[in-house]
Formats: C-alpha cells, structure tokens, sequence
C-alpha cells in the first residue's frame, strides 16, 4: 500500500515538476535578462563618467606641468581635451541619469576582418606622424557646436550635434 502510495506521488511530482520548470526557467531567464540590462546600462554611464574624470585629472596634471614655452601643437591639444572636458561635463550635468551615450571603439568593428585590420593601420600611421589631419577635424566641430548648444534651457532635446559627438568612435592606443 505503501508503495502505491509513494508511486503515485512520484508520478504527480514529476507531472508537477514538468509543468513548473519552464514558467521557473521562463522567470529566471526574464530577471537576468534584466539585470543584465540594467548593469550594462549602468556600465555606460559610469565609463562616460569615469571617462571625463580622466580628463579632469590630465587637465590639471598639464595646467600644474606648464613649461615656458609651448609648441602650437601642444596648445591646440590641450584646447581640444579642455573643450572635449567642458562638453562631457555639460552633458552629463545637463541630462544626468537620462541619457546613455553609446561610444564605439575601433576594434570592435574590426573583429571581423581579422588580427592585421584597420585599427592597427591606423595606430601605426599615429606612430609614425601620418595620420590624416581630417580625423581631428570633426571632433572639433562636435565639441564646439556641443559648447553653443548649452546656451538653451536643460530641459530641451539633445540636438543633432550633439548626439554626433556622443556617437563618435574612441580612438585607442593599445
């Protein structure tokens, strides 16, 4: 009698335990997938931030370091990572947790193509002085209309600009 007993439980629990597993996996899957976004999201915040930070810090290693006299290239340079500095500190200051800024690297699109593709190329034209002066050109653009554009009310929309600075690729030096 016993074991009849213990047979059909058995048999019920297994019936049970078939019908509850995939709606357990379908809700566990649904929170992970969620956290996932929500770290991720988070994730391009923080490197946006972090990101200016650094910039912060090699302003003011530069402005503590300043020699007597300064090439115009050094200057310009510095110019452009103050300005680069300003725009990242209005944006996040003026949209805060409401805008996640997508930034691209290089070798992600070259993942594709190979170990000896495009972004190797172009470190070694950096090395060697041959990078092509168009690639500072638009980041100057960017950071100056980004710079006009704060002159409006916070609450206004991000304008094409700067939506086109905030998409531009990150060149690394790796």
């Amino acid at each position: 009698m016993k074991r009849i007993i213990k047979e059909q439980v058995k048999g019920q629990v297994k019936e049970q335990v078939s019908r509850i597993l995939p709606r357990i996996e379908q809700s566990v899957n649904a929170q992970l997938e969620a956290e996932v976004l929500t770290r991720s999201s988070h994730s391009s915040r923080t490197s946006y931030a972090v990101a200016a930070e650094l910039k912060k810090i090699l302003i003011k290693k530069m402005e503590g370091n300043k020699p007597i006299q300064r090439s115009d290239e050094q200057m310009n340079l510095y110019k452009a990572l103050v300005d680069a500095y300003e725009a990242d500190k209005t944006i996040l200051d003026s949209y805060g947790e409401t805008v996640i800024l997508k930034r691209r690297r290089d070798d992600d699109d070259d993942q594709d193509e190979g170990p000896s593709a495009g972004s190797d190329r172009r470190s070694k034209r950096r090395r060697e002085g041959k990078e092509p002066e168009s690639a500072s050109a638009p980041l100057e653009t960017a950071t100056r209309s980004v710079g006009r554009s704060t002159t409006g009310s916070k609450s206004q929309q991000v304008s094409a600009s700067e939506s086109a600075f905030a998409e531009e690729p990150v060149q690394t030096t790796s």
